[in-house]
């Protein structure tokens, strides 16, 4: 069971291996110097080295479809194109496909292939490309979670068609994923379109010359090169040896990286929220439904983004990122902090001190006192820190809080158990922000035990809604969830592009690219 939870259940940080690929001598990690370099006139920085250099790890897939390595994918993101960018609004951008065109109710999308797009070995990327990199796609643990509506594609010789099961006007979002040729899939390194090819002995990477933007690539060379501790990985950054590295400061791999070097922050759907125990057969607060339309006021958002991420991420009381076009901001807005509210929903619903002895009680027969048991993973000091902040909150009204922090073994038994009446998480949703695995009764990842089959179809009215009626459709969603209080939004994570201050600009990191436009950047070396 818990190899089911854990490949569906999105909260555990992927394991971030330190080593790098590229068996060089340690005293001479760069190997031989470029002869040049592409792009404008600039001039040297401070950190700045005589090339550039990412770091990698060969005991870790190099194919961009598995790969889970975060250095990797960085490599992974010069070598392969994606079918499309997602910016961060959550816009897409169009690349190898354009935006594509639904039919009336969704269902069957054509996008039609651009030109100019080839793979290393001088072939053009076509749509039986494109098929074949979709269904691995779907079929990998990286993507398999954002494809659940798939049914089937198709191309001819000038575009690619997608079938869904039910309607996604905003399916577009999720091809932000990358292409590789067809038949290799199997291959330690799979033919890419990218920017920049490997090398012979896979130790650097060589700009493409057919790739449609090579005259504006900013490098002719790109140098793997290999460190193997925490320590010695940000050594070797802060040395201007391994020049720029992506980041998540919210995991356990969080590598700490010093705020003197210039840090680009991107938005991601990476979500932190609460939900309860709804069990009716059970000795739970999570089923009444008054405490937890109370709780949609008692949590700190503000706090959780500002000061327990340290600005790396974005209050919001709705599951949708604040930076989208969609966001209904006057509406979530009601949902704010107040503990004020929070008193008043909850004596509303008779939840009230009733024998004065400072704390709060609910009338089953006669007054019976609370304990709610508040159940995380104790991986992360953000999600502890809104956790603990919620629980003297809580008291400071009336309102007993156990707080359980534990391990992630720990806390997914409790989970499968049902041991808890609340419990904090933390899930990577669709670009889409389609919360149906969250709500879902049959869906793995649903532990509320509620049996309210009503969220699925107010979630696909959502998703087949048009442009012009999205934000009132996810409105009317955010209603019925508020009217259950059965999930409660505390916001979004950020991640981060670091690079040294001064050597490189032009970055316009995004949620499936860090080093999206690549070919624009401005990088300042001998």
């Amino acid at each position: 069971m818990y190899r089911k939870i854990i490949s569906l259940l999105l909260v555990l940080a992927m394991a971030m291996s330190l080593a790098a690929c590229s068996k060089t001598d340690p005293n001479d990690p760069y190997g031989i110097v470029p002869e040049s370099t592409k792009g404008k006139d600039v001039s040297r920085a401070q950190h700045a080295d005589n090339v550039f250099s990412l770091n990698c790890n060969v005991d870790y897939s190099f194919n961009p479809i598995i790969a889970t390595n975060r250095s990797n994918q960085l490599v992974c993101s010069l070598v392969y194109e994606n079918m499309v960018e997602v910016d961060n609004n959550f816009n897409v951008i169009p690349n190898v496909i354009d935006e594509g065109t639904p039919n009336e109710d969704a269902t069957y999308w054509t996008f039609t292939i651009s030109e100019g797009h080839y793979f290393h070995d001088g072939t053009p990327v076509t749509g039986k490309d494109l098929r074949y990199s979709l269904d691995r796609a779907i079929n990998s643990d990286r993507y398999r979670g954002r494809f659940a509506s798939y049914q089937g594609s198709g191309y001819d010789e000038k575009n690619f068609y997608v079938t869904l099961g039910i309607g996604d006007t905003q399916f577009n979002k999720l091809l932000n994923i990358p292409i590789v040729q067809y038949g290799t899939m199997e291959d330690d390194h799979p033919g890419g379109s990218g920017p920049y090819k490997y090398n012979a002995d896979f130790t650097a990477l060589k700009a493409h010359e057919l790739y449609h933007s090579y005259e504006t690539l900013p490098l002719d060379t790109i140098y793997l090169v290999e460190y193997s501790t925490a320590d010695t990985i940000i050594s070797a950054f802060e040395d201007g040896i391994i020049d720029a590295v992506a980041n998540d400061p919210s995991s356990y791999t969080n590598l700490g990286y010093a705020s003197t070097n210039e840090i680009r922050n991107f938005n991601t759907t990476h979500y932190h929220y609460v939900m309860f125990n709804e069990d009716p057969t059970a000795t739970t607060m999570g089923k009444y439904v008054g405490f937890r339309q109370a709780m949609i006021y008692a949590f700190d958002r503000i706090n959780f983004a500002e000061n327990l991420m340290q600005d790396n991420a974005v209050a919001s009381t709705v599951p949708m990122h604040p930076a989208c076009a969609d966001y209904p901001l006057e509406y979530a807005a009601k949902f704010s902090y107040n503990l004020d509210m929070v008193k008043t929903v909850l004596e509303n619903s008779g939840i009230k001190d009733y024998d004065e002895d400072g704390w709060l009680e609910y009338m089953s027969g006669s007054a019976q006192d609370i304990e709610v048991i508040f159940i995380v993973c104790s991986d992360s000091s953000a999600k502890t820190g809104v956790v603990r902040k919620f629980q003297s909150d809580m008291e400071s009204i009336g309102l007993k809080i156990t707080v359980k922090e534990l391990t992630w073994d720990e806390y997914l038994l409790a989970l499968e158990e049902g041991n808890f009446d609340m419990y904090y998480g933390e899930v990577k949703l669709r670009n889409n922000f389609d919360i149906t695995e969250l709500l879902d009764v049959d869906s793995a990842l649903n532990f509320t035990r509620s049996r309210d089959t009503a969220f699925v179809q107010y979630i696909n009215n959502y998703l087949a809604s048009s442009d012009s009626q999205r934000r009132a459709i996810f409105t009317q969603l955010c209603d019925y969830l508020n009217n259950t209080g059965s999930l409660i939004s505390i916001g979004f994570e950020s991640q981060q592009l670091i690079v040294h201050r001064g050597v490189v600009k032009g970055l316009d990191a995004n949620i499936g690219n860090p080093l999206y436009n690549f070919e624009n950047w401005e990088i300042m070396i001998d």
